[in-house]
């Protein structure tokens, strides 16, 4: 006769087995799993068909759309239906949780040793932990997505997905809502397309080690109306304190997350920098040699001294200024034409999502890393006389650098800007974004973009001007100390501090103090169109306040 203690063990072992597809935990299952775990590419993972017994999944999806609540939840990273983390379902009124039995189940059969033990087995990853529970269910519906990172966030060892999507109707990969892997150039460098593109489907499960600087991944926009993508996705972590296999500081002084990385310092260096410097007195007027040069591009309104005094006061009182109809109507339309016909051609514009690498070509590359942001930028070798989206955009993009354009900046903003960086570039639909990027310069920065976008009627402008479908410049206040830097609240709950929505020939100015987070909001399979612009960031004198306390420190010392 067995011991005692066994016998509670072996019955568990069979209860979990029957919650799983048939033979799933067996060694020979396990074996197989693990072996081909070992050898998948672009980093560690494994896609196992079917999971968990059909008729308790079918339970727990029913008891999801009978009983709980989903939550919007919107950041630069994603747009996702959600409810609260599952590992609270245990603090739940008793009457509440009598209406999930299946999802408490569920839950609890995910986090069961024997289950824990099979992740481990085909991973290798060693003990994980059984205390700390954390997964939640997802629903993505029409313009949901999730960008590019790397999962790495505290003590989380194990990603995974459970798919819920209609079980009687196979999905079909047109709907969007894939989950992309990615090869990395370099450790923490992502490619800035997938290699991997995994369909969601009924009851399969996908896992992946969260491994630092290589588990990069992100989630298809979901485009159409009706064809939910439902989810169950958590972490399993390291073993907690008290548990087996538990290690002092094994949480601490981990590597640093792929959102982390977006607060990189920054310095003058990185900036070109003009050939000579300009008076104070460049900020009263504009000579007649630059007004020559300016009228070949601006419209002639935002020549008129008058009217740049009354813009100058306005910036200067609140830090931000537009300006629309800015460049010359003839050259407007010249370049609406190009960007509108390459986004017909290409198939953009038309709610369907297009495949990574549509674009590429004809003077435009992709320019990443895409846990940083991905969007298109002029290649070096642009013919500078054509007639193209590429060559076009470039000619004004260089305009941007010239000193008599420096010298209108001073007049309207008050400042001589002393370097700048940035281009043109182009945000196509179901592809294109960047995260938000703190001001670590140390100072603050003069920020510049003339939007371009994709407007062929008005239609199309009230979409961009709704914000509903991306493509919108997002400043916001930093976050406090004590958040954790690796995820940003939402819009709602921390507030934007400013939000300018994709436009067509319009010029802002916005003078981005220390610290603020910008970010140009992915832009939707089913937007208008592309977002087209030129983005250039303006150095600025270094702070004399700044300067004259180290001279003050500096003297204290001798």
């Amino acid at each position: 006769m067995p011991a005692e203690d066994s016998r509670p063990a072996k019955r568990l072992k069979l209860e979990n087995e029957d919650s799983f597809h048939p033979d799933l935990l067996s060694q020979e299952t396990r074996d197989k799993i693990a072996a081909a775990f070992k050898v998948s590419k672009p980093y560690l993972h494994c896609k196992i068909d079917q999971l968990v017994n059909d008729s308790l999944l079918r339970q727990v999806r029913k008891e999801i759309f009978d009983n709980l609540h989903f939550t919007l939840k919107e950041t630069d990273i994603y747009k996702v239906w959600q409810t609260g983390d599952l590992a609270n379902l245990d603090g739940l009124p008793e009457e509440e949780l009598a209406k999930l039995p299946s999802i408490f189940k569920l839950r609890n059969v995910i986090y069961s040793q024997d289950f824990r033990d099979f992740i481990s087995h085909i991973t290798g990853c060693g003990p994980l932990s059984g205390k700390k529970a954390d997964m939640s269910i997802n629903n993505y519906l029409n313009g949901c997505h999730l960008l590019n990172h790397d999962d790495v966030i505290g003590t989380r060892r194990v990603s995974f997905i459970l798919y819920l999507t209609d079980p009687d109707e196979k999905w079909d990969p047109k709907n969007g809502g894939a989950l992309e892997l990615y090869p990395v150039v370099e450790k923490g460098t992502p490619a800035t397309d997938p290699t991997l593109i995994i369909p969601p489907q009924w009851n399969q499960f996908v896992m992946f080690t969260v491994q630092p600087g290589h588990s990069f991944h992100s989630v298809e926009e979901v485009v159409p109306v009706g064809k939910p993508r439902l989810s169950i996705s958590g972490w399993f972590h390291i073993p907690q304190e008290g548990e087996p296999g538990y290690q002092e500081g094994m949480d601490s002084d981990g590597p640093q997350s792929s959102l982390q990385q977006l607060e990189a310092p920054d310095s003058s260096e990185d900036y070109s920098h003009y050939g000579e410097e300009l008076d104070e007195d460049a900020t009263e007027g504009l000579a007649e040699s630059d007004l020559k040069e300016l009228i070949e591009w601006i419209n002639p309104q935002y020549l008129d001294m008058s009217i740049l005094s009354t813009i100058s006061d306005k910036f200067v009182e609140e830090s931000v200024i537009q300006c629309k109809e800015f460049i010359k109507p003839e050259l407007a339309q010249q370049i609406e034409k190009a960007t509108l016909q390459e986004d017909q051609e290409q198939g953009f514009g038309n709610e369907v999502m297009m495949p990574h690498g549509t674009g590429v070509g004809n003077g435009w590359e992709v320019h990443g890393p895409p846990h940083k942001h991905r969007y298109m930028v002029t290649a070096s070798d642009v013919k500078p006389d054509g007639q193209s989206s590429a060559s076009l955009l470039h000619k004004l993009e260089s305009f941007f650098a010239t000193q008599s354009f420096r010298r209108w900046l001073a007049v309207v903003t008050q400042l001589i800007v002393k370097g700048y960086r940035g281009g043109a570039r182009r945000f196509r639909p179901g592809l294109d974004y960047t995260l938000a990027t703190m001001n670590t310069r140390g100072q603050a920065i003069l920020d510049v973009t003339l939007g371009l976008s994709s407007t062929k009627d008005r239609q199309a402008a009230a979409k961009w001007e709704s914000d509903e479908f991306g493509g919108y410049e997002c400043y916001m206040a930093p976050h406090d100390d004590e958040e954790d830097p690796a995820t940003y609240k939402a819009a709602d709950e921390d507030g934007a501090l400013l939000t300018l929505s994709a436009a067509s020939n319009t010029l802002s100015i916005v003078l981005r103090d220390e610290g603020v987070m910008r970010f140009i909001k992915y832009v939707s399979a089913r937007a208008p169109g592309s977002r087209w612009d030129i983005s250039l960031e303006y150095d600025l004198p270094e702070d004399q306040d700044a300067e004259d306390d180290d001279d003050d420190e500096n003297e204290g010392d001798d």
